[in-house]
């Protein structure tokens, strides 16, 4: 973790995808990885999280920076998940 120059905590993570969705009638297997950034009391918290923590992020997909042309998820807000 590490804090903005505004002083707000902001945590990078990698969040793994993994499912199966009908496409076309066909079954595909979705599988990806994405970049988000925690801000704020969230990212302060979820830092304390063990590593493998299970979450469901809400948030906005927006450039990595001004002049980036990658993608992260910016967010807030999490959700832990239950173990499967």
């Amino acid at each position: 973790m590490r804090y903005t120059p505004a002083g707000l905590p902001l945590l990078h993570l990698v969040l793994s995808h993994q499912s199966e969705q009908i496409e076309a009638g066909a079954a595909f297997r979705a599988e990806l990885e994405a970049v988000v950034l925690v801000l704020g009391d969230a990212a302060a918290a979820l830092d304390r999280q063990p590593l493998g923590t299970q979450i469901s992020v809400k948030g906005f997909l927006a450039r990595k920076s001004r002049n980036s042309r990658q993608l992260v998820i910016r967010t807030e807000h999490y959700k832990l998940i239950d173990g499967e």
